[in-house]
């Protein structure tokens, strides 16, 4: 089993504050968008899923990473493998808020009636990993607390736009390389 490490400058995975704040958010606007969320008393308290596709390397990732209001440690592992820099080879400890983040998108596609993998570009990145991909100074990339992705059939304009009402974190459009970026930061949104 490969061993996860936390990336520099990650002292908190998991603030209780901020979580609270995006679950009463992400369950308001999944109540408010999607009526199979309305016929759940609570979305969060159910197992949370994700269905990830990396194309770089062909690999897929079918896993509850939560449950019973504990970490599936499992699941967990599964998908900070799936999400690690490929470059450098390091497989991190992800954020939580951040794959809740992708949950409640994954959420928001299958009460639509859409079952298809978040496909995903990039996840962790290392330092270097990231400089050499032109990212910006101080990516949440390179702290394990950001996503690009896409979803096969569905405009990168409404994954974003689900991603801002979401308010977890900072949203970026990228439809000429279609792609979304979704990260735990501030609330902000930039076209790229």
């Amino acid at each position: 089993m490969t061993s996860l490490i936390t990336p520099p400058g990650v002292t908190d995975i998991l603030l209780p504050g901020r979580r609270r704040f995006l679950q009463a958010l992400a369950g308001a606007a999944a109540a408010a968008i999607a009526p199979a969320f309305a016929q759940s008393t609570d979305f969060w308290s159910l197992p949370r899923e994700l269905w990830l596709y990396r194309p770089a390397t062909g690999e897929q990732v079918r896993a509850v990473y939560w449950a019973d209001g504990r970490l599936v440690l499992d699941g967990y592992v599964q998908i900070c493998r799936l999400l690690r820099d490929v470059q450098a080879g390091a497989v991190v400890q992800f954020d939580l808020v951040t794959l809740d983040i992708a949950r409640g998108v994954y959420g928001w596609l299958r009460a639509n009636g859409i079952d298809k993998p978040l496909i995903i570009n990039s996840g962790f990145r290392a330092i270097h990993t990231n400089a050499h991909e032109g990212g910006v100074r101080n990516s949440f990339h390179t702290k394990a607390q950001a996503l690009d992705l896409r979803i096969d059939g569905v405009s990168s304009a409404a994954v974003g736009r689900f991603g801002q009402y979401l308010c977890g974190g900072g949203v970026g459009f990228y439809p000429g390389k279609n792609f979304t970026h979704l990260d735990r930061g501030r609330v902000r949104t930039w076209v790229g």
